[in-house]
């Protein structure tokens, strides 16, 4: 009599051996990050076998609920040996890995290279089922996301009884807990056992735990997304493009909306039409949306257009660009399969299967040079300022040698040649090869804009103001020492005029102080209201004076005209002082 086989052994094998994995996973990337750089000479041999480890592991953990655990592994090596060679070759754009990887672009097209290729790797693996099979394709990378977040929950869940755990016995004065997690391995090692854990007993309640229920609940926003996105199209012609495009954000923004509406229609839509929404609200939504996502994209691609024509391509630009384009591909297929009304739901999942493609073709061209954003950004500043249309002044050379790698430092040399005898460009050139940062390359610019500004400021108030006695001129180093609000206050003034025509800005010289040599200066300037203030000015040191007598009443426009006349008396003041040795005192009435 032979004894059947015990399925709980199996279950507790399947578990235990992904928890190993797991365990595995945490303790390569702790490894690779915190010490595999102190041991070889050569961030991109890290880089690169830390980008192949962690989409080894992230595929593995993914594809063993859906394939035995030979194929898996060959399913993991397929999906990151070649990602983590592109994203190391594309390192080469860069002298250093941290400056490449601070860009963020490689890490998102590395990322949409590995998970959008999984499922297909995971489809093709299995021997009942096509490659391009649109069912199995939707249920396998709907699986993969929803057996994730379920794992993610339950290793956050495990950490929070971990932490109550040992501060528990804590409370009895046992340290066990917290002795095992300050070794620094244990805390990645703890982590990936407890996912690899979780996404084994996620497997195996597949039937219970699937990505129906998800696609249910986001079927009931497509009508609110729908009403949102036709009033926003309706009042685009009174809001006017204008409007629209004034922030850097616009574009973002459409090109989400358009994410969420192409991931609510695949939603409606389903895997087959016997599973797709059966109401009608829903599918003629989705038909609805459909047809605006084409004109969603297209703005959002007019968005980058407009940044672009103002400020030049960037990496972010030629992303935006990049991602406009593929939701300019998803609203083209999508509208066709509407318009052509006969299987369009079918079509629909056909465009998805295809733009898919396009998308990892799209992320891996990213990292080789057929598409570099930086050569790209870089070519077009120098373009900019060799075609006149952007002075030496305006060119942004802390982004272009700084943030652009070793295309920005080649365009560096191209902007010598082509600025030749260029002094400003020159200058600027000199700065930022000494410059320890943005801010202290932008602060000369900034001292620059500022002197050139006070200089106009100042030669405006000098050929304005109004000079008394007319014989007399003004010294500019009177008002040379200014700052700009306060040269600003002046010039407004300056261009005010009185009720008979006179500048709303005098300048007299009077003997006011008998015990100093010389005549001082009073600058009287009017403002928008008609009131009359008054400046001492003295070698750049300036002083607003105070009336000691009729204080009650401001001065007004005809001030000015008084003095400009000449009609002003220098008399003695009718006080008294007080001398308490050194320091004498006024009294005023």
């Amino acid at each position: 009599m032979t004894m059947a086989a015990d399925p709980g052994r199996g279950v507790v094998g399947r578990r235990t051996l992904m928890a190993a994995v797991g365990a595995l996973a945490g303790l390569a990337g702790w490894f690779l990050i915190e010490e595999l750089p102190g041991l070889v000479d050569g961030d991109r041999l890290v880089l690169f076998l830390t980008a192949a480890a962690g989409a080894f592991f992230f595929a593995l953990l993914a594809a063993s609920g859906a394939l035995a655990m030979r194929a898996a592994l060959a399913v993991s090596a397929l999906v990151s040996v070649g990602p983590a060679a592109l994203l190391t070759w594309a390192s080469l754009r860069y002298d250093a890995v941290d400056d490449f990887l601070a860009t963020g672009h490689p890490l998102v097209a590395f990322g949409l290279v590995v998970c959008l290729s999984l499922p297909f790797l995971v489809v093709a693996f299995r021997p009942e089922e096509r490659w391009r099979s649109y069912p199995a394709l939707f249920r396998q990378s709907w699986d993969i996301a929803v057996r994730y977040a379920a794992a993610w929950i339950f290793t956050g869940a495990f950490w929070v009884v971990l932490y109550l755990s040992d501060a528990l016995l804590d409370l009895v004065g046992l340290e066990i807990i917290r002795d095992i997690l300050d070794i620094e391995v244990m805390p990645p090692v703890l982590t990936g056992a407890a996912l690899g854990l979780a996404l084994a007993v996620v497997a195996e309640l597949a039937d219970y735990i699937s990505p129906f229920l998800i696609l249910r609940l986001l079927r009931l926003l497509m009508p609110v997304v729908l009403l949102v996105t036709l009033v926003f199209l309706g009042a685009l012609p009174f809001r006017g493009l204008s409007a629209l495009f004034g922030g850097l954000s616009a574009a973002a923004v459409l090109l989400a909306m358009g994410v969420g509406i192409a991931t609510l229609i695949t939603a409606v839509i389903d895997r087959e039409d016997a599973e797709a929404a059966s109401t009608g609200v829903l599918r003629l939504s989705a038909q609805v949306l459909a047809l605006t996502l084409p004109l969603l994209s297209g703005l959002a691609l007019y968005a980058v257009w407009l940044r672009v024509a103002d400020y030049g391509w960037s990496p972010d630009r030629v992303a935006a660009a990049c991602a406009g384009a593929v939701g300019m591909g998803y609203g083209v297929l999508y509208s066709a399969a509407v318009v052509v009304r006969r299987d369009w739901m079918e079509r629909v999942r056909r465009a998805n299967i295809a733009m898919a493609l396009a998308v990892i073709a799209l992320a891996a061209l990213w990292l080789t040079p057929l598409l570099n954003a930086e050569a790209v950004s870089a070519r077009s500043q120098v373009s900019r300022y060799a075609s006149g249309k952007v002075p030496a002044e305006a060119l942004d050379l802390w982004f272009i040698g700084r943030d652009l790698g070793r295309a920005g430092d080649a365009a560096l040399d191209r902007l010598r040649a082509v600025g030749d005898g260029d002094d400003a460009l020159a200058e600027r050139m000199a700065r930022l090869e000494t410059a320890a940062s943005r801010w202290d390359f932008e602060s000369a610019d900034r001292e620059t804009t500022a002197t050139e500004t006070a200089n106009g400021l100042l030669a405006e108030i000098l050929a304005t103001v109004a000079v008394v006695p007319s014989d007399r001129s003004l010294d500019p180093a009177l008002l040379a020492g200014a700052a700009l609000p306060q040269l600003r206050t002046w010039q407004a003034a300056c261009r005010r005029e009185t009720p008979v025509g006179n500048p709303g800005c005098v300048v007299m010289f009077a003997d006011l102080l008998p015990d100093s040599a010389g005549d001082e200066a009073v600058l009287f300037t009017m403002n928008a209201a008609g009131v009359v203030s008054l400046n001492a000015l003295d070698a750049g040191n300036f002083s607003a004076l105070r009336y000691l007598r009729g204080v009650p009443a401001d001065l007004s426009a005809a001030t000015l005209d008084r003095v400009i006349d000449g009609d002003v008396a220098i008399t003695q003041p009718a006080l008294r002082s007080l001398d308490l040795g050194g320091v004498e005192v006024l009294i005023l009435p």
